[in-house]
């Protein structure tokens, strides 16, 4: 069961991972949607620090995946 879960954690993190690198511009707007105050619109460098953390979160979750499928029990 918790093999099961921590797989399907993993694929969420794959997903969510993808979706940061394909679109900043939304997970910025989704990271920031708690605030109450005005949010500046993003910077360039801004951006591309978003997309470089959906790639981190993708490949450091596929790891993980590829860890729990493959390890020995």
């Amino acid at each position: 069961m918790e093999v099961i879960l921590s797989i399907l954690v993993a694929l969420f993190g794959i997903g969510f991972g993808i979706f940061m690198a394909l679109q900043p511009e939304d997970a910025i707007a989704l990271r920031s949607r708690g605030r109450y105050t005005q949010v500046p619109e993003p910077t360039e460098e801004y951006i591309r620090l978003t997309r470089l953390e959906g790639i981190v979160v993708s490949v450091l979750c596929a790891v993980l995946l590829v860890v729990l499928l493959f390890a020995p029990t």
